[in-house]
């Protein structure tokens, strides 16, 4: 039997992000999943293992206005692909202040067990 070792459900979100680098570049980048902990994102240029990173997160309200979100993260591993890199991030902490829209998006998304299918 295998054990997730995980301490937050990971739940799956497509995004284009921004991440400000140790050395003040911005490198775009996608996420593909996302927890409570962190997040995985895939990249052309990866910031180094140990790296602490900015992540712009953007998301847009009920009232269509844009709202950026800053969360802090330690770069925990990088892995290369064929054309890119997936790079997993842990957050060094969420607030209900500062990550209102991620937060949301968390709560809601986690609701989800697994797709409803016709059959």
């Amino acid at each position: 039997m295998v054990r997730n070792r995980r301490r937050h459900k990971r739940v799956s979100l497509l995004k284009e992000i921004e991440l400000l680098c140790p050395r003040k570049e911005v490198a775009k980048a996608l996420v593909v999943n996302i927890s409570r902990s962190g997040l995985v994102t895939y990249c052309n240029n990866p910031p180094a293992v140990g790296s602490e990173i900015a992540i712009n997160l953007l998301f847009v309200d009920e009232y269509k206005v844009d709202r950026t979100e800053v969360i802090i993260g330690d770069v925990c591993w990088v892995k290369s692909l064929e054309d890119f890199y997936a790079v997993g991030i842990q957050f060094k902490s969420l607030n209900e202040h500062s990550h209102f829209m991620t937060l949301a998006y968390l709560n809601y998304a986690e609701g989800f067990e697994h797709p409803c299918l016709n059959e």
